[in-house]
């Protein structure tokens, strides 16, 4: 069932024409034979941590990027933060120092006096009590039928990366319009590459700032919903 999503998204890249109906913008490389999607890969900076840390906040994202740019999610997003592995942790700790524990006694019942307390067991339950005491990064994939989105936040450093990419062409403004609007960005870096089976992919690069500018070589060219990405 999922090979016929996959083929349905692959004629539909290849024969854009077959959409022209919604009225959806192509470029003329959409329609060579070859072309096998476009990858829009973004380095964020942010001004502050707001939604950075938010398991929630990146679930809707992705389901408003597959609803907005028409893709077709195989599953829900999947979500989650880091440190997801505390519990693992805290468990080999504990396994440790249980076996210590018994080491210990059979080793004072032979008279035998010897410290078997590990020094770096207590650095490690230090560092996981102040692990969850913080907030800390989200990272999040939606697969589409037509491929996939994927968002890592480092809240520390006021930083999220973002790429997806689809056999289908979609438009980058849909986007880059709803990273705008989930996260108080200070900077978007941008790359937008068509990819093709047989050639070199075509790329380009510019910054979208916090006013919905977007900049070439640090110049504005015009606002978000005026600029068409593929001219640049």
């Amino acid at each position: 069932m999922r090979y016929g999503f996959f083929r349905a998204a692959w004629q539909d890249a290849r024969h854009p024409e077959s959409r022209a109906g919604k009225g959806e913008e192509r470029v003329e490389d959409a329609k060579r034979s070859d072309f096998v999607g476009r990858h829009l890969i973004i380095d964020a900076s942010t001004s502050n941590r707001r939604n950075l840390t938010s398991t929630d906040t990146v679930f809707t994202l992705l389901e408003a990027l597959a609803r907005n740019l028409d893709m077709t999610l195989v599953l829900p997003p999947i979500v989650f933060r880091y440190p997801f592995a505390n519990g693992e942790l805290s468990t080999f700790c504990d396994d440790i120092e249980v076996e210590l524990t018994a080491k210990a006694k059979d080793m004072a019942a032979n008279n035998q006096q010897v410290d078997l307390s590990l020094a770096p067991v207590r650095v490690m339950r230090e560092f996981l009590r102040k692990r969850q005491m913080e907030d800390s990064g989200v990272s999040g994939v939606s697969v589409w039928a037509e491929s996939h989105a994927a968002i890592h936040t480092w809240d520390e450093d006021n930083y999220y990366a973002f790429d997806a990419f689809s056999c289908k062409d979609f438009r980058p403004k849909e986007a880059l319009r709803l990273l705008l609007s989930h996260f108080d960005t200070d900077i978007l870096n941008c790359v937008n590459m068509l990819r093709f089976q047989r050639s070199l992919p075509r790329v380009s690069n510019f910054q979208v700032n916090e006013n919905w500018e977007v900049l070439v070589k640090g110049e504005v060219i015009g606002e978000l919903d005026s600029v068409n990405f593929d001219e640049i």
